[in-house]
């Protein structure tokens, strides 16, 4: 297992295969979870576990589009990415979902992201989301530590 953002740099430079097996990791992981998905998530505002699964899955779900925009330009006039207001929407379409339906999610969001990031230059710039102007490898190396963190503190709350 990859053991934080450090392991993921090689060089200065972020080295694909590292993230896709950082990534295919934590879906191992996510693959693993059980417990009372109701229990609160402490440190996360009046989600439950379940919610914050819901974040995990939103977010693998969208790692391939940021990924591949790489491809596109950024829009100048595009608005400043807002986490809070992202964060909000994705758990609350996902409000109906039941835990193993999220876990797919988040399952299939990560080969998504696997097979795009095979394609894709490191070095050159996303253009959408909370990383927008970094670099793809320092854009995905940042999110897979973020999925990490939060991903610990799931396994926290599901242990009870």
């Amino acid at each position: 297992m990859l053991d934080g953002l450090d392991s993921i740099l090689v060089t200065g430079e972020t080295s694909i295969s590292a993230l896709q097996a950082g990534f295919i990791d934590l879906a191992g992981i996510v693959r693993a979870l059980h417990g009372d998905w109701t229990a609160a998530a402490p440190g996360y505002d009046g989600w439950t576990c379940r919610d914050l699964l819901a974040h995990l899955s939103s977010s693998a779900a969208s790692l391939p589009a940021v990924a591949s925009s790489v491809t596109e330009p950024r829009d100048p006039n595009a608005p400043v990415f807002d986490a809070t207001r992202w964060n909000a929407s994705q758990v609350r379409r996902r409000a109906d979902k039941q835990a193993q339906e999220l876990i797919d999610e988040y399952d299939a969001g990560t080969t998504r992201l696997v097979m795009v990031l095979a394609d894709l230059s490191m070095d050159t710039p996303v253009t959408i989301g909370p990383y927008a102007g970094d670099s793809l490898g320092e854009a995905m190396a940042q999110m897979l530590e973020h999925q990490r963190n939060h991903l610990t503190d799931l396994q926290a709350a599901l242990a009870g």
